[in-house]
């Protein structure tokens, strides 16, 4: 699980890379996250080590390369689904299930 810092930055760069095509530099990111350099900085760095982003600790910010966008979901948090194969269908299509199971 990522900290609040690096989940923010992680949005604030897949943002600006896709609708802005730039990978903000460290003012816009201390700007638009409300962090200090410190804090982006080791931000940066649990993003390289947990594989979301490709980045040289000495190279500029802007020089970092997106691998994943976004947070994966935690697999102990996902709820069932419907199975669809198991829902009654009545004659005219619509689900009788409904009306007879709850």
């Amino acid at each position: 699980m990522l900290s609040d810092t690096a989940r923010k930055l992680i949005m604030i760069m897949k943002h600006s890379s896709v609708y802005h095509s730039h990978m903000p530099p460290l003012k816009e990111l201390e700007i638009k996250s409300g962090r200090t350099p410190n804090k982006i900085y080791k931000a940066f760095k649990e993003l390289v080590d947990k594989d979301y982003i490709e980045w040289e600790p000495h190279a500029a910010l802007e020089r970092a390369v997106i691998i994943k966008g976004w947070e994966t979901p935690d697999i102990r948090l996902k709820t069932s689904q419907t199975d669809v194969h198991g829902i009654g269908w009545g004659v005219d299509g619509g689900n009788i299930e409904y009306w007879t199971k709850y």
